[in-house]
């Protein structure tokens, strides 16, 4: 009777262990998680596109690299990388841009990384919204027309860091919300797919920009998108339409003064199509809403900003804005250099180019020929207003002219 009793009593324990170990037993919420489950609502999924809005700046922290290496305006993979802009200040500072600037760069180099993670935690960031969103839809959770206008909007944002992966790289993998595989094929661009996202995001999204917010996806936002795709491939005859689409919306125009572009109050305005949004004292940390990816671009040491001297604009790009009849040199703008104050190593208005013993080789003197007037709120040089800060003092506000050129960005 006792052996009975104690087969029982084993047999018992062993089934409790049985079901203990059962897949509810494994599958246990992780502690201070925020799991997707709470997330599954209209207030929920909307945090999370607005996350996904949060990386068009390029940054998502210090924990993923400087926010200089990955910016969402480019300025290194773009203006530098082309013949617009030098890396600027000094050689030693922020060296891994050198050899972008050379095209000597390979996949060591960490702005490249930062560029990578930042425009795949983008991805990551969108894909995040439509998994949720499609738990939140299956539980009765969150309006239908609400969710198709999140859905379009995330779909608009994953093209958006998509296309930048394109062209910093052509091929590379594209991750959708289903994806559990690190191990992504990347056999070629994947532009069908990034077209699909913004096609979807063009016939889905209104006009305005939802709850009347600047900086959300709009159906002419996504037009202009998948035109640019269509652009980026050489395929003109898909762009055109849906470019005079979007002409003949009568939505767009130029701004009545080119400067409003650099304005607070031309924020937004009628020539921006898609603008992503900067704040501060937003209760950020640091203000890093701020676009930390450009704070290294202003003129350096005493100048507006007080650091760091970083994308100077190049001799080419000034030469550019030369002009004839009011129309643009279009083959012979580099015969002859805009007038510099390369050498100039005085801060006076008038000052002379040197020679090594410091004796005067040439005055500087202000171009005189014609220019397009766009040129100097776009550059800055010596002897112009710079902005509302007076006359660009010259080499004061320079690192190294030697290095980086006479011009401020």
């Amino acid at each position: 009777m006792k052996k009975l009793f104690y087969i029982v009593g084993v047999v018992a324990v062993l089934g409790a262990v049985i079901t203990a170990c059962s897949d509810d037993f494994f599958n246990k919420e992780p502690q201070g998680v925020l799991s997707e489950s709470v997330l599954a609502t209209a207030n929920g999924v909307e945090a999370l596109l607005i996350a996904a809005y949060a990386e068009l700046d390029g940054w998502a922290g210090w924990s993923v690299g400087q926010p200089w290496q990955s910016s969402g305006s480019n300025w290194v993979y773009g203006d530098v990388y082309a013949d617009d802009a030098y890396k600027g200040t000094d050689v030693g500072d922020q060296p891994q841009i050198n050899s972008i600037e050379r095209y000597e760069h390979d996949a060591s180099n960490d702005y490249l990384i930062a560029k990578w993670r930042a425009v795949y935690d983008g991805v990551s960031r969108s894909n995040d919204v439509l998994r949720v969103l499609a738990k939140a839809v299956e539980a009765g959770n969150i309006d239908a027309d609400l969710a198709a206008q999140i859905e379009a909007e995330a779909r608009f944002l994953r093209g958006h860091y998509h296309f930048e992966a394109i062209k910093m790289w052509e091929n590379v993998p594209y991750v959708d919300e289903t994806n559990t595989d690190g191990l992504v094929p990347n056999p070629g661009a994947p532009w069908d797919q990034v077209e699909a996202d913004f096609d979807f995001a063009m016939k889905t999204l209104g006009e305005e920009p939802r709850n009347g917010q600047p900086g959300r996806a709009t159906k002419w936002a996504a037009a202009a998108m998948l035109a640019k795709a269509h652009l980026f491939q050489q395929d003109y005859s898909a762009a055109l339409p849906i470019l005079n689409q979007i002409i003949n919306s009568g939505k767009y125009a130029l701004n009545a003064q080119f400067h409003d572009n650099f304005r607070i109050e031309g924020d937004n305005s009628s020539e921006g199509v898609f603008e992503y949004q900067a704040s501060v004292n937003d209760g950020s940390l640091d203000g890093e809403n701020g676009r930390w990816g450009d704070v290294l671009n202003f003129p350096y040491t005493g100048g507006p900003g007080q650091c760091c001297g970083f994308h100077q604009p190049s001799q080419n790009l000034v030469n550019a804005y030369k002009t004839e009849n009011g129309l643009p040199l279009l083959d012979t703008f580099n015969d002859e250099d805009v007038t510099n104050d390369q050498g100039c190593t005085s801060g006076s208005p008038t000052c002379c180019t040197e020679d090594a013993d410091g004796n005067c080789i040439e005055p500087y003197e202000i171009y005189p020929g014609p220019v397009d007037p766009r040129l100097d709120w776009t550059v800055g040089r010596k002897g112009i207003p710079y902005l509302d800060w007076g006359d660009h003092p010259g080499i004061a506000w320079i690192r190294d002219q030697n290095y980086g050129g006479p011009y401020s960005p």
